[in-house]
């Protein structure tokens, strides 16, 4: 057995979770960003390559396609009279939010919920 092979069973690594974590962390920052609408079109192509990667437990791919999103975030700096950003349309922001689900973090539209909800009803019907 070839130890450079990506099976499945080399996911449990702490390399895995470190690809993990940074894919993670990139797909939840890419929920707030403002980009022009051309930029998003190429993001739903990256989106894919991720979705394949995690399907096929590919940890290069995941690599691969995590710093392919990171650069196609935000510039810094933005010419005067650039085309208006946009924040990710909804198809893009659901495809986003599987992808933190699949990665195993809390979609967007989860932050929004109190996270205590129902606590008050744990003991109401105690007496």
């Amino acid at each position: 057995m070839d130890p450079s092979d990506e099976s499945p069973a080399n996911w449990e690594s702490g390399d895995v979770v470190d690809v993990r974590a940074e894919a993670l962390d990139v797909v939840s920052d890419a929920l707030q960003w403002r980009l022009a609408e051309a930029r998003w079109q190429a993001i739903e192509q990256v989106l894919s390559a991720m979705d394949a990667a995690l399907e096929a437990d590919n940890l290069d791919a995941l690599a691969a396609a995590t710093a392919d999103l990171e650069l196609a975030g935000p510039l810094r700096i933005t010419r005067i009279g650039a085309t208006p950003v946009v924040p990710p349309a909804p198809p893009v922001r659901d495809r986003l939010n599987q992808l933190v689900h699949s990665l195993g973090g809390v979609p967007a539209a989860q932050h929004h919920e109190p996270e205590d909800a129902g606590a008050d009803d744990d003991g109401a019907s105690g007496s």
